[in-house]
């Protein structure tokens, strides 16, 4: 009986000991987490027309601004002006030593005045009054002759009828011959002076003429090389020169430009050029001038590509006014490289991205929905939606970070409306 006893309560501990056991390993229903929701802010994707810009890099210059350099060498006598001077179209910047070249002027004046003096010599005095005397001379023997001749003729009429010796004839007829050879000479002479000898004398006197006034104008050039001008009214940037030094020919001595319509330069890519156009409005930022954003407009487009670069070089002009923008200073220019019209889009922050996929989280039946979108340009905080997504959705613009596909969303604030 005391074994039988023994065995029951030997049973009952085994049972009791599995129900522990057992109840240790479930969790009270009552300790289950809640569920995670999200709180977002949203807004709503729209058919629109979104202009496209770009921002470009470039340096400030002034417009129009050059390089001056020595057309000959020589030796600096006066420097006339001082870096940041304005100065006037014409006005003389540097000037060169004179004295030589001056005396080459004088010599080649001098040569010119001698060879218009000859030229005017044959013209008005030795040709007309030489043509003169062999006119007269002419008429002289012209007369002669004819004297001559009739005499001839009639001491030929007396010599047939025998009224005179053939003696007699002959002495008239040499007079005859001596008085036509005589004309002849004269007519000659007086031709040739007329259509050859003068003609070819002023010509030669001519020629003399514009030779020496071709030495004159350079050696004048000259003079005028000696003096270092301003092509445009402007401001004097740098001057690289002194008083006494020599100068070589093509050597850089100065730089002048409009500051007060400066210029920023600008490269191009060939896929962005042709959708810029002469005038066009641009936005210019200088930080570095402390100013705010400056309009401008394009004022030139090449349409040759830098062999150097690849690019294209466009200008932009802005005014200048306050004198704040200084030569060299970097800008940043942002122009319209594109107008996209009835597009769906976005805000750009919208758009998120996972191992190179773009996602946009839309709300349907209080959660996140993702949506794999494809895009195009952004612009002005927007973002062009070309593919899985349409206008009107209900999308997530802040707290799409923190989301996954079907997470339960609490909107605080639907941002845009429909």
């Amino acid at each position: 009986m005391q074994v039988k006893n023994r065995k029951m309560a030997y049973i009952l501990l085994i049972l009791m000991a599995v129900i522990i056991f057992s109840g240790c390993g479930q969790k009270p229903t009552a300790t289950s987490e809640p569920e995670k929701v999200v709180a977002v802010r949203t807004a709503f994707s729209k058919v629109e027309d979104l202009a496209e810009y770009q921002s470009f890099p470039g340096k400030v210059q002034a417009a129009g601004e050059v390089s001056l350099s020595a057309k000959m060498g020589g030796k600096v006598e006066e420097i006339l002006v001082k870096e940041g001077q304005e100065v006037k179209k014409g006005q003389v910047l540097i000037k060169l030593e004179q004295k030589d070249v001056e005396s080459q002027v004088n010599q080649a004046q001098a040569a010119y005045n001698a060879a218009s003096a000859q030229l005017d010599s044959l013209k008005n005095g030795q040709l007309p009054q030489q043509i003169a005397q062999l006119e007269s001379a002419f008429n002289q023997a012209q007369a002669n002759f004819k004297n001559a001749e009739e005499n001839y003729n009639r001491m030929k009429n007396l010599l047939e009828q025998g009224a005179v010796s053939k003696q007699q004839f002959e002495g008239t007829e040499l007079q005859y011959k001596v008085a036509k050879e005589q004309f002849e000479s004269a007519r000659t002479q007086l031709t040739l002076t007329k259509e050859k000898t003068a003609p070819e004398s002023i010509f030669a006197a001519e020629a003399q003429v514009n030779q020496a006034k071709a030495a004159l104008s350079a050696a004048r050039a000259a003079l005028d090389n000696t003096l270092i001008t301003a092509p445009i009214d402007g401001t004097v940037g740098f001057i690289n020169a002194r008083v006494g030094q020599m100068l070589s020919p093509g050597m850089t001595v100065a730089t002048i430009g409009d500051l007060k319509k400066a210029e920023i330069e600008i490269n191009v890519t060939e896929d962005r050029i042709s959708t810029l156009n002469i005038g066009q409005v641009a936005e210019v930022t200088v930080d570095s001038a402390g100013l705010p954003a400056i309009k401008g407009e394009i004022v030139s487009i090449s349409p040759f590509k830098d062999p150097r670069t690849q690019v294209y070089p466009v200008k932009i002009r802005v005014s200048n006014d306050s004198g704040l923008l200084k030569s060299g200073m970097f800008a940043r220019v942002k122009l319209i490289v594109g107008f996209h019209q009835k597009v769906v889009t976005v805000p750009e922050d919208a758009v998120v991205s996972y191992d190179g996929t773009k996602l946009v989280y839309t709300i349907e039946a209080g959660r996140a929905k993702a949506r794999q979108v494809e895009t195009r340009a952004a612009s002005m905080g927007k973002i062009i939606i070309t593919k899985g997504l349409s206008a009107g959705q209900q999308i997530v613009v802040e707290g799409q970070d923190l989301l996954q596909d079907g997470v339960k969303v609490s909107v605080e604030n639907r941002g845009d409306v429909k």
